[in-house]
């Protein structure tokens, strides 16, 4: 695992050996590639970015989005072994973000999002994730932020609950046996 483009380009990370289930660098790339061109047809650059990285784990989506110059990254993990790797990640990548000690599906946000990463445990139920979805979305600091969730591929969509007036734009990508969906919630553009 390592981070691919940006300012701590080539650095390698630790994983949590047990309890988490890291993001692939393969999926990695295709997930930033996607965002990279979803900002440029927002006329958005990395630097007017609030990054959410729930479920954190290793800290490796959202330490990706900090060397690729996002303004803000908040790290969301109540595992303590993880949040340590994530400090000793951070500090060996030299990225300053923040590390919330908090459950994610608890977890508000009290500035103004413009990317919520949630990559959840796959044995967390369909239904929980989406209940999340529908009630996260109605955060008035998401709007119009682009909301992405990384599931097992035979999942059910996590945003099956949210109204297509509050998330208008949605579409998913498939990667081996995992699936991304993407959405944006209202349809101002990330700011």
């Amino acid at each position: 695992m390592r981070i691919i483009s940006g300012a701590a380009r080539g650095r390698k990370l630790e994983v949590p050996k047990a309890g988490t289930r890291p993001t692939s660098d393969r999926l990695k790339e295709a997930m930033f590639s996607t965002i990279e061109s979803y900002l440029a047809k927002s006329d958005v650059d990395w630097g007017q970015v609030n990054f959410v990285d729930l479920f954190a784990g290793s800290g490796a989506v959202g330490l990706e989005a900090k060397s690729r110059g996002a303004q803000q990254v908040v790290l969301v993990e109540n595992d303590s072994k993880a949040r340590t790797i994530i400090e000793n990640n951070s500090s060996r990548a030299g990225l300053a973000v923040r590390i919330a000690n908090t459950d994610a599906y608890v977890w508000v946000p009290a500035f103004e999002v413009s990317i919520l990463f949630l990559d959840p445990p796959y044995d967390h139920s369909d239904a929980q994730v989406q209940q999340y979805f529908a009630a996260i979305c109605e955060e008035k600091h998401l709007s119009g932020a682009l909301l992405i969730c990384e599931r097992g591929v035979r999942s059910l969509s996590p945003f099956a609950l949210v109204s297509q007036e509050i998330l208008p734009l949605a579409w998913e990508r498939t990667y081996g046996d995992s699936k991304l969906w993407y959405g944006q919630v209202g349809s101002g553009p990330i700011t």
